[in-house]
């Protein structure tokens, strides 16, 4: 009992998170490199692309950036993650039982979403299934990274901080506000689709479920979920 309650407060965790999304994030970037043969060109993920265009404002490029971005979070969590002597254990089992949440809640969505429609929840649609695939991994990282940690964290602290509303209104507004937002952005660009009244609401409430996952489970729980549900679609 007392190593769930670990396994419940750790896995969601920054340090845990990262290190779960982290082969997601390789295998993303390998295989669209092995697509494009170039890093910085080519097939992307929107959430991606949009990511790479922000560090563009400072002429910063390429993958080896992101990697040390990465690397860099990594080691930031690792050390708040060692600071507290309870946590120094570092548990290798707790992966498999992210992964087998993550797995259950995705499963969970799509049941959910099928009984409505089927919807992709990721910007940047290609008729190939090969660099679907790809590009649904990418989602999982990039658009759980803008719209859940940094979409809802930012609301969050700003209104519940500068603004000084109670704690639940501050968080439920950040929900629908992200969960908003990143309905919408799945009509944006030349990648996104036209829009539809139907699918906007069923990317909101997928939006909603994911927001409120990561407010419970955190950041790499949460991206493989938004992964697995993707590639259910598409194979499916």
């Amino acid at each position: 009992m007392e190593l769930l309650k670990t396994y419940w407060h750790q896995s969601r965790s920054p340090f845990y998170s990262l290190l779960f999304t982290l082969p997601l994030l390789i295998a993303y970037e390998l295989m669209i490199f092995s697509f494009n043969h170039s890093d910085i060109v080519g097939l992307r993920n929107g959430a991606d692309i949009l990511f790479r265009q922000f560090f563009g404002l400072f002429n910063v490029y390429g993958f080896y950036f992101v990697g040390f971005v990465v690397l860099s979070a990594l080691l930031i969590s690792y050390y708040f993650h060692n600071r507290r002597k309870d946590e120094e254990i570092f548990h290798f089992q707790f992966f498999i039982l992210m992964l087998l949440e993550s797995v259950i809640f995705a499963f969970l969505m799509f049941v959910f979403v099928q009984k409505i429609g089927s919807v992709l929840l990721m910007n940047g649609n290609t008729p190939d299934r090969k660099e679907m695939i790809v590009l649904a991994l990418g989602a999982g990282v990039y658009e759980e990274f803008i719209f859940r940690v940094i979409l809802i964290s930012g609301f969050t602290f700003f209104l519940r901080d500068i603004l000084r509303l109670h704690s639940v209104t501050a968080a439920v507004i950040a929900v629908i506000t992200a969960s908003m937002i990143f309905s919408i952005f799945h009509y944006m660009g030349v990648l996104g689709d036209a829009f539809q009244v139907k699918t906007f609401l069923l990317r909101f409430a997928a939006g909603v479920f994911l927001s409120v996952l990561y407010v419970l489970r955190g950041y790499g729980i949460t991206a493989y979920t938004h992964t697995i549900y993707d590639l259910l679609v598409i194979l499916i």
